[in-house]
């Protein structure tokens, strides 16, 4: 090897080491930090003619949260009026990580199809006598967002109560 080659390579070696976590690092700050939730108590409600994500416009209600290491979090959702009385019903989705980009905990099913194939059902219905209860937690920071379809029939109602246990 000649001179200019060990000089070249030597000048790709620290631009290499310099820049790679100068890059890590920018990226990292840019990153939004999900800070740990405080427990949450509020109703949420709204109106859908149709229950299928595949109606953009269809009425979705999520619930974004983020449970801090070594803490659990307990998440209530009642329903406090279900269209379809007995027979109502709606099933649970969960994202695993921080989705917030709708207004005041509702948005439509289109404004979620960039996460579409991330969201995954909790295989779970929630029914007018039949609460979801799920505690979340870990050795790690995790983000989650519940989300529900707003069932069709008439004006729907929901108690959300996320608390530490």
């Amino acid at each position: 090897m000649n001179k200019n080659q060990i000089i070249g390579l030597v000048v790709i070696v620290i631009v290499i080491a310099v820049g790679l976590p100068t890059a890590f690092m920018v990226q990292s700050s840019m990153a939004p930090a999900q800070q740990p939730t405080r427990a949450l108590d509020f109703t949420v409600s709204a109106k859908s003619d149709c229950l299928r994500f595949l109606n953009s416009s269809v009425p979705t209600i999520y619930i974004p949260f983020t449970v801090a290491a070594n803490e659990n979090w307990q998440l209530t959702i009642n329903s406090t009026k279900m269209p379809g009385g007995a027979n109502g019903w709606t099933d649970v989705y969960i994202y695993k990580g921080y989705w917030d980009d709708g207004t005041n905990n509702t948005c439509t099913a289109g404004d979620l199809y960039p996460i579409i194939s991330d969201i995954q059902s909790a295989d779970f219905e929630i029914k007018a006598n039949q609460s979801y209860t799920e505690t979340f937690g870990g050795s790690t920071q995790q983000s989650y967002t519940v989300f529900f379809l707003v069932p069709p029939g008439g004006p729907a109602a929901f108690h959300v109560t996320l608390k530490q246990v």
